[in-house]
C-alpha cells in the first residue's frame, strides 16, 4: 500500500501583465504534466501559492481558467478541480477597494478582527472586498472558505491509506504595497483553529503565499510555533524562487518551501520562470523536491537544482527529512560507561565456538522454523546457500570507502540464516573485525549512543537484520564521516525486499560517501536444495517428514525445488513455503494442534497463555492484515514492549511460531496462520471473532492516552476487509463494539454501512435516530437517508439527501465527487415519491437533479462515471420531451423549493429534530456546478 503523496506547487503568475507570454508558460507546464503523467508521475494534489492575478481583476482570473485550469482538467478529469488548492497573494486585490484601511489597528494586541468567529468575519468584511474577484473568479471554490466565518481553508483528504490535512489562509489581508513586510498576518487564532481542525492526519500543508519572515514579528512566533506543533510543510511564493529550509520550534519542526514563479519575465530574460514538484515518503519520512525552469535555449523545463546543495541531491531529486515533533531533551549526566541494550559484541572467536552440530531437537526446530541465533545458524548442522559466499566476497579489507551491503529477499526466505553466516566469512577474511550485532528489531541505530563502543576497537562490522526502518540514520552516520570515529566501518544489513523498497530505504544515496551493493536471496538452487535435504537426511523421518522419507535419495531435492516453484507463484514466503509443505504437508494441522498445547500451558501475568498470544497473531496474518505491531500487542497484552519481546516473541521464536519485522508481528507463514485458527476453531472450539475485537478495541482505548499510528485501520478498515472477504458477521460485530468503545459519528456512519449492505438496514436507521448529537458531516446524513429509503421512508430519504448536499450539513466546500452521489441519490428517491404520491414537484426535482448530474458529468478522458446510465436515459428522455433539462439555477431552485414540501407528507420526528427543511441553501452546489459550466 502506497504511503506517497506527490503534488504541484505552482505560485506567481501575475495573469494580466503579458498575456501572450503567460499562456505560452501555462500551456508548457500542462504539456510538462502530461509527460510526467506518461511517466507514472500523477500529483495527487496541485498547490497554487497566490499572485494569480496580476491586479486582482476578473479578466486576469479569467485567462488563468482559461490557459491554465480548464487545460489541468481536461487532461486529469473534472474530478481534479476538487483537488487544486489556491491562496491569494498581494496580487490577487484591487488595491482601489477600501484603500485606505490601517494595518495598525488590524494588528493590535485588542483587534479582533482574526479571530474564527461571526464578528470577526464581519470586521474583515472591507478586507474581504479587496479579493472580491478572487474568491469569485479564480474557479478553485474551497478558497471561498477563506472569507466565511473560519476564515481559512480547511480540508482532510484521503490519498490511499494516507489522511492528508489541507490548510489555506490568506497571508496578503494586509496588503496595500508600502512597507509589506514585517507587518502581515494570516491571524494567529485562524490559523491555531484551522490547524485543530485537520486531527490525526499524516501530512499537513499549510498554503500562504508570503514567507514567514515578512508575518507581523509579534505573530511570527507564534505562528511558527503552531507550524512545529503540527509538523506542517508550509507552501509559499513571492519571492520568485525556490528554496526549502527545516525550521525547529520549541513545539516541533515545519518545513517551509518556497516555489518559482510560473511567470514573472519574457522568454529569455533576467529572470526564470518555474515551479516545483514535491512527494513526502510518509513511510520513511523524507520530502523529495523538483525544481524546474525555463530555459530559453532549450524551449523546454529543465531541472533546476542549482538554489539546492548537492548534499541533499539524490537522482533528480532533492531529499530532506520530515518535520519532526520536538521531544524533550535528557539533562540527566550520562553515566561514564553504558552498558550495550539492544546490541551485541562478536569476534571471530565467539563466532568459531557456534559452529558446532546441533543437538537434534535443536536442528528439528529450526528445519520447522525457530527463529535462527548464531549458535544455530553458525552451526555445521545448517548448509551454507550459494548467496553466503556471494555476499561476504562484497567485502575488501582494503577498500578506502565504508562499504554497506543489503540483503534482501521475501519473509521468511532464510535471510537472518544467510545474513549471519555472511557476518562469519567475512571475520574468517578479515581477523581484524568484530561485530557489533543488533539483536532488537526495534531498537533504533544511534551513532552517538554507539560511539563508546566503536571507539573501544578500529574495525568494525555492524550486522542489522530489519533494517529498513534504520536505513535512514545509518546512511546519516555514514554521511557525517562516523561523527569523528577515525576507524573503520562496514554494514551488513538485511531486510524484506518490499520494506526496503516502501520503507524508502532502496532510493537513498548509498552511494555519495560509501560503496553499496544489493544482493537479492531468492529461488532455490540445485545445490541449495541438495544441501537442505542432506542435512535433514541426518535425522531420518524427523528431519524429512514422511513425503521425502518415502522418496528415493536423488529425487528429494527435486521435490523441494517443485515445493519451491509451485509457492513461488503465491505473494511471498515461498522459501519457508516450501519447507513447510515437503516436512509437513500431510501433518500440518497436527503440528500445528501440538504448537498450541505446548503454548497453552504458558500463562501470562494478563491471564492470558502464548496460545491465546499465537491465535491474535494467526488471525491477522490468515487476512493478511499487516497492522500487528509491537506496540498493539503490548497494549493487548498489558506489556512493555521490551517485556513483550523477552517473555513473549523471544519464545514463540523459538517454536518457530511466530516472527517480525521491524514494524509488525507475523506466523512464521500464512499456511501455519490458516492451520492455527482451524485448529482454534475445531479442537480448541474457540470463536476467532474475539481475536479482532480485543484488538481493534484494545488500540481504539489506547489511542485516547497515546499516539496509534495505524488507528484509522482499528477504527474503520478492518470491518471493511473482514467484509469484503466475505465474513459479514465477523465485521459487524467488530464495528459494533468499537462503536460501543467509541460512540463517535465516523464510527456509526462505518456501521450502518455495514448493515445496509448486510440486508439490515433496518437496524441502521434505529442506530441514526437515536444517536444523540447533529455532527457537521455531509456523508453522515447521506447514508442515513440511504438506508431511511431502502426501508422505504422516501420523504425521510430525500429529505436528508438533500440536507447532504445543503451548505448547513458541512462547513467544507462539497466535492465534486460527493455532488454526483447526492444527486444520484435524491434523483433516485424523487422518482420514487413521484410514483408514490403523484406530486409534479418530486418529478421536477428528479429532472433538476438530473440536470445537474448532465453539468457535472465526468469529460471523455476519465473512467466512466457511475451516474452516466441515468444521464443516458434522461437524455433520451428530454429528446422526447418526457423530461425537462433544467439550467443550473433553475434546477437549485427547483430542489431547494422541493425541500420544504417533504414535510407534508410525514417525517420521522426523530429526523425533523436534526434537519430544519425551512433553511437550506445550496450556495456550495451551485459554485461547482457553475464552474464545471465554465470548463466545458
Amino acid at each position: 500500500m502506497s504511503h506517497t503523496v506527490n503534488w504541484l506547487h505552482l505560485s506567481d503568475f501575475h495573469f494580466g501583465l503579458h498575456p501572450f507570454e503567460q499562456a505560452f508558460s501555462a500551456k508548457k507546464i500542462v504539456e510538462h504534466l502530461k509527460e510526467a503523467q506518461v511517466k507514472g508521475l500523477t500529483p495527487d494534489f496541485i498547490f497554487i501559492t497566490g499572485d494569480i492575478a496580476n491586479s486582482g481583476k476578473k479578466t486576469e482570473y479569467e485567462q488563468f481558467v482559461e490557459h491554465l485550469i480548464s487545460p489541468i482538467i481536461d487532461l486529469l478529469g473534472s474530478d481534479f478541480l476538487d483537488k487544486i488548492f489556491t491562496v491569494p497573494g498581494n496580487h490577487d486585490l484591487n488595491r482601489h477597494v477600501n484603500e485606505e484601511f490601517s494595518k495598525e489597528k488590524f494588528v493590535r494586541p485588542e483587534s479582533r478582527s482574526f479571530n474564527p468567529d461571526q464578528g470577526s468575519a464581519l470586521r474583515r468584511e472591507m478586507l474581504v472586498k479587496r479579493f472580491e474577484d478572487f474568491f469569485e473568479h479564480n474557479f478553485c471554490q474551497s478558497s471561498e472558505d477563506i472569507k466565511s466565518d473560519r476564515g481559512a481553508v480547511v480540508s482532510e483528504r484521503t490519498i490511499g491509506s494516507v489522511k492528508v490535512g489541507i490548510v489555506g489562509l490568506n497571508t496578503a489581508w494586509l496588503c496595500d504595497g508600502e512597507k509589506d513586510k514585517e507587518a502581515l498576518t494570516p491571524g494567529v487564532a485562524i490559523l491555531r483553529d484551522a490547524l485543530e481542525g485537520i486531527s490525526d492526519c499524516a501530512i499537513n500543508f499549510v498554503l500562504g503565499h508570503h514567507p514567514l519572515d515578512w508575518m507581523y514579528p509579534p505573530h511570527r512566533q507564534p505562528i511558527e510555533s503552531l507550524l512545529g506543533a503540527k509538523q506542517a510543510i508550509y507552501l509559499h511564493g513571492h519571492m520568485h524562487t525556490e528554496s526549502f529550509s527545516n525550521t525547529l520550534t520549541g513545539a516541533g519542526e515545519y518545513l517551509a518551501v518556497q516555489s518559482g514563479a510560473g511567470w514573472q519575465s519574457p522568454e529569455g530574460g533576467k529572470w526564470r520562470n518555474g515551479f516545483m514538484w514535491g512527494a513526502a515518503d510518509l513511510h520513511y519520512g523524507l520530502i523529495r523536491f523538483q525544481p524546474f525552469s525555463w530555459s530559453f535555449p532549450n524551449q523546454c523545463w529543465t531541472l533546476d537544482g542549482a538554489r539546492f546543495h548537492e548534499n541533499y541531491r539524490d537522482g533528480d531529486w532533492w531529499v530532506i527529512e520530515a518535520p519532526r515533533a520536538h521531544t524533550r531533551p535528557n539533562y540527566a549526566p550520562k553515566q561514564k560507561s553504558q552498558p550495550l541494550i539492544g546490541w551485541e559484541i562478536k569476534d571471530l572467536t565467539n563466532l568459531e565456538r557456534s559452529t558446532e552440530k546441533l543437538k537434534e531437537d535443536e536442528s528439528i526446530a529450526y528445519f520447522d522454523g525457530a527463529t535462527p541465533t548464531w549458535s544455530i545458524a553458525l552451526s555445521e548442522s545448517i548448509p551454507r546457500r550459494e548467496i553466503v559466499g556471494k555476499v561476504s566476497n562484497n567485502f575488501r579489507p582494503d577498500a578506502a570507502t565504508p562499504y554497506v551491503c543489503v540483503l534482501l529477499g521475501a519473509g521468511c526466505e532464510g535471510k537472518t540464516t544467510a545474513l549471519l553466516q555472511s557476518g562469519l566469512e567475512i571475520l574468517r577474511a578479515n581477523r581484524a573485525k568484530k561485530i557489533l550485532s543488533r539483536t532488537n528489531h526495534t531498537r533504533p541505530f544511534s551513532g552517538v549512543e554507539l560511539m563508546e563502543t566503536f571507539r573501544s576497537h578500529d574495525n568494525w562490522l555492524v550486522v542489522i537484520d530489519e533494517a529498513d526502518q534504520v536505513a535512514k540514520e545509518v546512511l546519516r552516520f555514514i554521511d557525517v564521516g562516523f561523527d569523528g570515529y577515525a576507524g573503520r566501518i562496514d554494514f551488513l544489513l538485511a531486510s524484506r525486499d518490499s520494506d526496503w523498497q516502501s520503507s524508502g530505504a532502496k532510493w537513498l544515496p548509498w552511494t555519495f560517501k560509501a560503496k553499496f551493493k544489493e544482493e537479492v536471496l531468492k529461488d532455490l538452487s540445485v545445490r541449495d536444495a541438495d544441501l537442505i535435504v542432506k542435512s535433514w537426511a541426518r535425522f531420518g523421518t524427523k528431519g524429512l517428514g514422511e513425503e521425502l522419507a518415502l522418496l528415493p535419495e536423488n529425487e528429494r531435492a527435486d521435490k523441494l525445488r517443485y515445493y519451491a516453484k509451485k509457492e513461488s507463484k503465491g505473494n511471498s514466503d515461498a522459501f519457508f513455503g516450501a519447507l513447510l509443505m515437503s516436512r509437513h504437508g500431510n501433518d500440518l494441522l497436527d503440528h500445528a494442534q501440538s504448537m498450541l498445547e505446548r503454548l497453552a500451558e504458558v500463562e501470562l501475568p494478563s491471564g492470558r497463555t502464548l496460545k491465546d498470544v499465537l491465535g491474535f497473531i494467526a488471525a491477522m496474518h490468515v487476512e493478511s492484515f499487516d497492522k500487528l505491531s509491537f506496540a498493539a500487542l503490548a497494549g493487548l497484552l498489558e506489556l512493555s514492549i521490551p517485556k513483550l519481546q523477552s517473555e513473549v516473541l523471544r519464545q514463540l521464536g523459538k517454536e518457530a511460531a511466530a516472527t517480525s519485522t521491524s514494524t509488525s508481528i507475523f506466523t512464521r507463514h500464512k499456511h501455519i496462520a490458516a492451520a492455527l485458527i482451524e485448529v482454534l476453531e475445531t479442537k480448541f472450539n474457540e470463536d476467532i471473532s474475539h481475536y479482532y475485537i480485543d484488538l481493534a478495541i484494545s488500540e481504539v482505548q489506547r489511542s485516547k492516552t497515546e499516539q496509534v499510528i495505524d488507528l484509522a485501520f482499528w477504527r474503520f478498515e478492518i470491518a471493511e476487509r473482514l467484509f469484503l472477504s466475505g465474513k459479514k458477521r465477523l465485521a459487524i460485530d467488530v464495528a459494533c463494539k468499537v462503536y460501543e468503545t467509541d460512540k463517535s459519528f465516523h464510527l456509526l456512519t462505518k456501521l450502518a454501512s455495514l448493515y445496509r449492505r448486510q440486508g439490515n438496514a433496518d437496524e441502521a436507521v434505529r442506530r441514526f435516530r437515536s444517536f444523540d448529537s447533529k455532527p457537521s458531516h455531509r456523508g453522515f446524513y447521506f447514508e442515513w437517508g440511504v438506508c431511511e429509503g431502502i426501508e422505504r421512508n422516501r420523504t425521510e430519504n430525500a429529505l436528508l439527501a438533500g440536507y447532504a448536499l445543503s451548505d448547513q450539513s458541512e462547513t467544507g466546500s462539497l466535492t465534486v465527487e460527493n455532488a454526483r452521489m447526492y444527486l444520484s441519490g435524491l434523483s433516485e428517491c424523487c422518482d420514487k415519491l413521484h410514483i408514490a404520491f403523484a406530486d409534479r414537484i418530486f418529478s421536477d426535482t428528479e429532472s433538476a437533479c438530473n440536470s445537474l448530474l448532465t453539468i457535472l458529468k465526468k469529460n471523455g478522458k476519465t473512467n466512466k462515471s457511475e451516474n452516466e446510465d441515468i444521464i443516458s436515459i434522461f437524455a433520451k428522455d428530454v429528446a422526447k420531451r418526457r423530461k425537462k433539462l433544467y439550467g443550473r439555477v433553475e434546477a437549485i431552485s427547483i430542489i431547494s423549493h422541493m425541500i420544504p414540501k417533504l414535510v407534508p407528507y410525514g417525517i420521522a420526528l426523530e429526523v425533523l429534530q436534526i434537519v430544519d427543511a425551512d433553511s437550506m441553501s445550496f450556495m456550495s452546489l451551485d459554485r461547482i456546478a457553475r464552474n464545471i459550466e465554465l470548463l466545458q
